[in-house]
Formats: C-alpha cells, structure tokens, sequence
C-alpha cells in the first residue's frame, strides 16, 4: 500500500490512538479489538513509510508526523460524518456544532445580540463562533459558514449578499467639531483597503493612530483617541457624532459563503438560514 491508497479506517484509528494514548482504548472507541486496532496501525506505518507512534510502556506516544497529519485526518472525519448523516437521514432534524466564522467586530453586534433567538429555535445545535481578520479555507472545513467582505474565489464556494454595511466618519462629540482633529485608522501599508485611500484622500490628521482590527478601531473611536471610520450601526448607540462636512463613504458588502456540497446538511442548512433572516431584520433598521 501506498500513501495516495491511506484507508479512512487506519486514519480513523489514528485519531483514536491520539485521543485515547493506547491501542487498547483507541480500539474500543472504534468498536474493534486491540489486535485489529494494532494491525491498522502497523498497516498506516506501513503505507506512509514512517511511524506515527512510538510504543513506550506508559503507552503510545505521537511523533512529529502524527501531530502533522492529524488536523488533515479531522477534516475527513468531518467530511465522513457528513456524508454518513446525508447518506442515512440520521440528521432528520438539526442537530451537532456548527464552525460559523465572522469578521472582527461582526460577532459583538450583530451574533451574538440574536443567537439566543436561533438556539430558542434549534435547541440541538450547538455554534462555534470564530472571529478574527483573517479569511479561512472553507474548502477545508475550517469553517462551515462565513460572514465576509471578501468575495470567494474557489469554484465550490457559494455566496450570498446579506447587505449592505454602511460607514461614516464618527467621533466624539467634542472631536466631531473640532477644526483640527486627529484619526484613527486600520493598519493598511500598502492601501488595499477603501476606507485608507478615504481617509489619504479627505483628510489631514493632526494624528494617526493606527490598529489591526475593526473592534479596536471602534474602541479608540469611542475612547477619544480620534475619529474614523465606522458604521452608524454601532457608533450612534455607543453616542458618537457624525463628522460634518466630509464626502461619503462607500459601504462595505457583508456577504454569507459557504461551500456548496454543506448546503443541505440539516444543522448548517438551519443557520444558514437564520442568518438571512436576521441580516434582513438588521439592516432594515
């Protein structure tokens, strides 16, 4: 056997091996016995060419390559749990966790104000929320689901315009009218975001303070440290002022992507859904 002819079931009892540090336990979770459990691995070894495992008498102790390939060996055990819930309607109603990754900033306001309402509904579902700039690989299974400004590039990708995000130029109110005013602004050198080339273009700041995500952009804004570019959505309940007198500000898309084959299984099917029923109640207000 080769590496491109890896089994699911010597995979599988590879992540069993690391979660349960023996062959004896790894093959009772699997529901086989330690001399299967034993030969699976032996043929794992074997079809890679190097040990996984290094047997010691207080048990099984991963190597370097273990450790690698496990993330990879979760995705398929991802993908097979899926296929098996499509392929026997197990999943009748939705149930199981759901991996939804949002934009930095997103989650505060707009999430996690409404999950409530969406556990209320599908109380056997159960949501990962994970926030941060970077975009991840939902061809992966990094994420089931993601709200974002970027759109998709790969193929299987599907995505969905939830709205609109509309910006304005906000500050407190003895910064809103100050003729000489400083900024705050998102770490951007070489100016691939919209509202950097806004800000080079429309104004001069006495100061700039600049940070690497939205949450704390909002938050030098609303502590004084100058003004920027954040949406009235967020910066008129936190009682920011509008800045006069300055051009307006393109919005930014907020989309919903997902990979096309996880359309139909129950659990991300169902949040899928709440999401465009909220974004449709969020953005009318």
């Amino acid at each position: 056997m080769t590496a491109n002819e890896l089994s699911w079931q010597d995979l599988a009892l590879l992540l069993a091996a690391l979660d349960q540090g023996s062959l004896n336990r790894a093959g009772a979770a699997l529901g086989v016995s330690q001399s299967t459990a034993s030969r699976r691995l032996q043929r794992l070894e074997d079809g890679l060419g190097a040990r996984v495992f290094d047997r010691t008498p207080e048990g099984l102790l991963p190597t370097a390559l273990a450790l690698e390939l496990a993330p990879h060996a979760r995705l398929i055990a991802g993908h097979m749990t899926d296929i098996q819930r499509l392929a026997s309607g197990q999943e009748a109603a939705p149930s199981g966790r759901v991996r939804l990754a949002v934009v930095d900033g997103l989650a505060p306001h707009f999430i996690c104000p409404r999950l409530g309402s969406f556990y209320a509904r599908f109380p056997q579902v159960q949501v990962d929320l994970l926030a941060g700039q970077a975009v991840v690989d939902l061809v992966r299974r990094e994420a089931d689901l993601a709200l974002r400004f970027v759109p998709p590039s790969a193929p299987d990708l599907v995505s969905r315009k939830l709205g609109v995000i509309p910006l304005a130029p906000y500050a407190v109110p003895e910064l809103a009218l100050a003729p000489d005013r400083p900024w705050v602004a998102l770490l951007d050198e070489q100016e691939k975001f919209l509202e950097t080339r806004w800000l080079k273009a429309h104004t001069r700041p006495s100061r700039l303070t600049r940070v690497s995500a939205w949450s704390d952009l909002f938050e030098a804004v609303r502590c004084g440290l100058g003004a920027g570019l954040v949406s009235p959505l967020v910066a008129e309940p936190a009682g920011l002022v509008r800045v006069e007198g300055l051009p307006s500000v393109p919005g930014r898309e907020l989309m919903l992507v997902y990979h096309r084959a996880m359309r139909e299984v129950p659990r991300v099917a169902a949040l899928r859904g709440w999401l465009i029923e909220s974004a449709e109640q969020f953005f009318a207000t």
